[in-house]
């Protein structure tokens, strides 16, 4: 008869396999998302690219604080991993936002830029 009870180590292997799967199925994904935009003619087409980038850093953060969590030691170990990658994704969040606002005022000045 299976058994009712795993351990902590057979929940960590199948939480550890999960993660493997869904991170295969990410990057699987980017990669049909980023050979989509790169075929586009839009002109908007570099800004969805950055976008895209940032997207896969957020969701590959997220994979790594599964990794980790799968790995704590007790519910401490596992508050502090969280605090950490709240305060990465925020210092991420603020990285991005500067970024993606330089890309569009050099955007927008390339559009309206005076034409010589």
């Amino acid at each position: 008869m299976a058994e009712i009870n795993p351990s902590v180590e057979n929940i960590r292997g199948m939480l550890t396999e999960a993660l493997g799967r869904l991170r295969k199925a990410h990057t699987e994904y980017f990669e049909l998302l980023e050979r989509g935009l790169g075929s586009s003619p839009l002109p908007m087409a570099d800004q969805a690219k950055q976008l895209c980038s940032f997207m896969q850093r957020n969701v590959n953060a997220t994979f790594d604080l599964g990794d980790k969590l799968v790995q704590a030691k007790d519910a401490q170990d596992a508050l502090k991993l969280q605090s950490e990658f709240f305060q990465g994704q925020m210092q991420a969040l603020t990285d991005q936002a500067r970024s993606a606002g330089e890309s569009a005022m050099k955007a927008a000045t390339g559009m309206f830029g005076q034409k010589n």
